[in-house]
């Protein structure tokens, strides 16, 4: 049996375990809030380097309010319903390219198509396509 003394160390060793893990922990949880609230300025701000290979076009359609169809066409995607659902990662993984190839794809379409106006867009050399019609729910698959 251990004594009065040994297990008051033990218990106050044990004590301070828990209170390093409770510091660290909330040093963490600090960190990572205030890296959320970072990006969310710069997504506000639309800065387009807070696109991310787990986003979907949708996503990123939604964020940086760019029409979808602008770009799947940039992505030189014909079948839009195919990639519904699919990240960067999935589609450069399909096409065989570097997922920052089309991230970066996406965010030169995104800086373009601000500098353009929407009445520019209409014009026959840009790539306009037809609206997707809605999804059913649930996944497709891709």
């Amino acid at each position: 049996m251990l004594s009065e003394r040994a297990k008051l160390g033990l218990l106050s060793f044990l004590l301070l375990l828990a209170l390093g893990c409770l510091a660290f922990t909330t040093i963490s949880t600090i960190q990572a809030v205030r890296h959320f609230q970072q990006e969310y300025r710069e997504v506000k701000a639309g800065n387009v380097s807070t696109i991310h290979s787990w986003m979907t076009i949708h996503a990123v359609s939604r964020i940086y309010r760019v029409p979808e169809n602008y770009l799947y066409c940039s992505l030189h995607i014909s079948n839009p319903r195919l990639f519904r659902h699919a990240t960067l990662y999935d589609i450069a993984r399909r096409r065989r390219q570097p997922v920052d190839q089309v991230i970066y794809t996406v965010q030169a379409t995104i800086v373009a198509y601000r500098k353009t106006s929407p009445r520019l867009l209409t014009s026959p050399s840009v790539c306009i396509m037809k609206p997707l019609p809605p999804t059913p729910e649930g996944r497709t698959s891709y």
